[in-house]
């Protein structure tokens, strides 16, 4: 399963990389390549049967220290 995951996120990752660079979008790629991994190791990790905490919490605590709620 882990060896599916890294074809995939290689096939995508050079179908939607190669446009950027050679168009020279550097904040793009930093951006596109920054979420990219942060995907793709949450799904390897989740193939591995690792539990993933949500990300509920902490958002819903920053949301209220930031509306003073």
């Amino acid at each position: 399963m882990v060896i599916l995951i890294i074809l995939a996120y290689l096939i995508i990752g050079v179908i939607e990389i190669v446009p950027l660079i050679q168009k020279r979008q550097k904040k793009e790629i930093i951006l596109y390549v920054t979420l990219f991994l942060t995907a793709f190791v949450m799904s390897v990790l989740l193939s591995l049967g690792v539990e993933i905490p949500s990300p509920a919490k902490p958002i819903e605590r920053v949301v209220k220290a930031v509306i003073g709620g």
